[in-house]
């Protein structure tokens, strides 16, 4: 009897042994498994933040490519103008391009790199937009400056030879008048001369003062049409540095987003 009770006594701390081992054992390889889950989360936000970088890497080389592309049209074309032209217009092409890939960067982030491609590529594009309205001043004037050309300066060259054939006649008709001790017969012509020498000056001057007035009103527009070229310009030098100072600090590396090699 006493053998049978140290058998089973024996036996019952066996089975508690094995009980303790196995939950032991079922510990270890949950918190195994764990800990591998962990490093496949981690390993897949590390791929998933190098995918990201990737991206947008390309995304803002592609910008910078259409940005560049703009400012060899700028140097060596200049601002063509026309948005209804029939004519193609390679600044605006661009600047298409440049909006295009800016939506991109809006999609991929981060808020402070899309914000400033956004800006630069509607800069251009405005660009263009106020340089047609100066094309549209010119093209208007063209008349005016035509009209200058064919009628305004012709008057006054007319009415400056005239004034100089009256003060001719002039001297002419006083000479005689000194000679002869009377009035001669000339005389009414002289004054004839001398009154249509004066309506074709009244005449010249008047219109040289509107050709001032529209040539001054035509100044001021374009001036102010060209300082806000200039303004936009000093912006848009700004906004690009912005840009280029997020997306450097974006694609900079992370140390905790460094891929980690397989053990």
């Amino acid at each position: 009897m006493k053998e049978l009770l140290l058998a089973l006594v024996a036996a019952a701390f066996g089975l508690a042994g094995t009980v303790v081992g196995a939950r032991a054992a079922k510990k270890g390889a949950l918190i195994s498994a764990q800990v591998s889950l962990q490093q496949v989360r981690d390993q897949a936000s590390v791929d998933q933040a190098h995918w990201l970088r990737q991206q947008r890497l390309q995304a803002y080389e592609g910008f910078l490519e259409a940005w560049d592309e703009c400012l060899r049209i700028l140097t060596s074309v200049g601002l063509p103008g026309g948005l209804d032209s029939s004519e193609r217009n390679p600044l605006l092409d661009a600047a298409g391009r440049m909006a295009e890939r800016a939506r991109r960067i809006d999609i991929l982030g981060p808020v402070e790199v899309a914000s400033a491609a956004e800006e630069l590529a509607e800069s251009i594009r405005h660009d263009v937009d106020v340089a047609t309205k100066l094309l549209k001043l010119i093209e208007e004037y063209v008349p005016t400056s035509e009209r200058i050309a064919t009628e305004s300066r012709p008057a006054m060259t007319s009415a400056i030879e005239a004034l100089e054939e009256a003060a001719r006649h002039i001297q002419s008709v006083t000479a005689q008048a000194i000679e002869s001790g009377s009035v001669p017969a000339e005389a009414d012509a002289m004054f004839a001369t001398f009154e249509r020498a004066g309506e074709l000056a009244d005449a010249a001057i008047s219109r040289a003062h509107q050709d001032a007035d529209g040539f001054s009103i035509f100044l001021d527009q374009a001036t102010a049409i060209v300082n806000e070229l200039k303004h936009n310009k000093v912006t848009r030098d700004r906004t690009r540095e912005r840009f280029t100072t997020a997306a450097r600090d974006t694609l900079a590396p992370n140390p905790h987003t460094t891929p980690r090699r397989s053990p």
